[in-house]
């Protein structure tokens, strides 16, 4: 009878090491899945929150001269990949090509490189009229700005591709 009693006895013992394993296993690929899932969260809120924003400011005046300058107003630096300039829905290569499309002339604007934005609230110059000899009467210099539109397109830090779009879509075409 105690050899039946044994036998009885061993089948009823649980293997605890095993269920160990198992159960310290299961909370291993837990938080795997959690640390892959919280990785992903972070890099899209880092997308999020590195996010450039390039918009135009003109700025006219009275006496005849423009100025025109881009500004970062967003969180991150932009790369700029391509800058086209319009006038009357024609592609100009490069800027003095434009200017002369718009009747002015090349030598009374400076210009500053928009090529690219490091940080937040970055503002550089893309045209500004040098001296009053270039100035022009305000429905003058308003009639050329309206021929007019720059496409400049840009890139986040995490490579996300925009487009600021400068002058009146549908008189450049």
């Amino acid at each position: 009878m105690s050899d039946h009693k044994m036998s009885e006895s061993a089948k009823k013992t649980v293997n605890w090491e095993k269920y160990t394993a198992l159960s310290s296993m299961l909370i291993a690929v837990c938080a795997l899945v959690i640390s892959i899932w919280q990785s992903y969260s972070i890099q899209q809120h880092n997308k999020l929150s590195l996010r450039p924003y390039l918009e135009a400011e003109f700025n006219t005046s009275l006496e005849g001269y423009w100025e025109l300058y881009i500004n970062n107003q967003g969180m991150g630096p932009a790369q700029v990949t391509s800058l086209k300039y319009k006038v009357d829905g024609k592609l100009y290569q490069n800027r003095n090509e434009f200017l002369i499309a718009l009747g002015e002339d090349p030598e009374c604007y400076s210009t500053g490189n928009i090529g690219r934005f490091y940080k937040i609230a970055d503002r550089q110059i893309a045209f500004r009229t040098l001296n009053a000899s270039c100035y022009k009467p305000l429905e003058q210099m308003e009639a050329s700005l309206s021929r007019m539109q720059i496409v400049l397109e840009y890139q986040s830090l995490y490579g996300e591709s925009y487009r600021l779009v400068i002058g009146d879509q549908d008189a450049a075409g």
